[in-house]
Parts: C-alpha cells; sequence; structure tokens
C-alpha cells in the first residue's frame, strides 16, 4: 500500500507541475516496416506448411520468389504445396520446370516433377525425371533418395 500512496502522491506533484514535460514525455513510436528476406519466407513457409496452413505457406513462397525470382527452393517446396495439397498438378510442374530452369542440377526438382509428370499421364517424361535424379542423388552421395528414384523408375519400366 504504501507505493500505491507514493504513487498517487506522485502523480498530483507532476500534475500540480503542469504534466510531463515534451521532453521525457512518451511520444508514439515511429512505424517499423520489417522486411523479410526471402530466406525468411521460405522458412516461414516451411513452418506454415507442416501446420496444415497451406494457403499461409503458399503466400510466403510466392513472397519469397517475389524477392529473388531465382529461388529454386521456393519454386520446388511450392510445387509441392501445389501437387500434394491441392491436387493442381499443371501448377506444381510449372513450378518444379522453373526450378530445374534455375538450377539444372536439382535432384529433388526432378524427383517431385516425375511424380507430377506420372500423374499428368506423361509416363516417358516421368522416367526420364526420375533417372535424372537417380543420376544427381547418386554424384551427390545421397544414397537412400538414389534408391528411392530407381525404385519408382523400375515400376515404371515394368
Amino acid at each position: 500500500m504504501k507505493y500505491l500512496y507514493r504513487a498517487i502522491a506522485l502523480c498530483g506533484f507532476v500534475t500540480v507541475l503542469g504534466g510531463i514535460s515534451p521532453a521525457i514525455s512518451i511520444q508514439p513510436s515511429p512505424i517499423l516496416i520489417v522486411q523479410n528476406s526471402a530466406e525468411d519466407l521460405f522458412n516461414s513457409g516451411l513452418a506454415k506448411s507442416e501446420a496444415g496452413d497451406i494457403p499461409g505457406a503458399i503466400a510466403d513462397y510466392t513472397a519469397a520468389i517475389a524477392i529473388n525470382p531465382n529461388y529454386a527452393k521456393a519454386y520446388n517446396k511450392r510445387g509441392i504445396i501445389h501437387g500434394r495439397y491441392l491436387k493442381d498438378y499443371p501448377a506444381a510442374k510449372a513450378d518444379f520446370d522453373r526450378a530445374i530452369e534455375i538450377n539444372p542440377k536439382y535432384a529433388d526438382a526432378y524427383y517431385n516433377r516425375a511424380k507430377v509428370r506420372y500423374l499428368l499421364k506423361d509416363k516417358p517424361g516421368a522416367i526420364a525425371d526420375y533417372q535424372k535424379a537417380a543420376d544427381f542423388y547418386q554424384k551427390d552421395g545421397k544414397t537412400e533418395d538414389y534408391q528411392d528414384a530407381i525404385k519408382h523408375l523400375h515400376r515404371l519400366l515394368l
């Protein structure tokens, strides 16, 4: 209680003196414009995707691409969402195409495009992409990914 009375007394004292001087008064802080980097938006898209916020993830990947139009990983992840969650296979393929155009050695984009090509009834394209993915995975020493791509490739060749 002792401190409450002191606070009330202080407020009364300040009022008697004419208020708080402008030099020490609380001024509204200027609005800070936070600019996210493409990487920040990409990571936010990953988190939103994992949380099930598909529209939010698409928006973040799209914003990352707007900042960096050559962000192959963002195209790849957005393509996965278009294909896996939205079943928009042409949009997914377009994103994978762009990721591969940016980075022609992007094994994951070839692998994902192979899946979409298969769903779009483009078996020869799917075979070619699984083969490319397998080749890059092998060169990169990604044994499990290589074996997975080969498994899918063999299924298509039978």
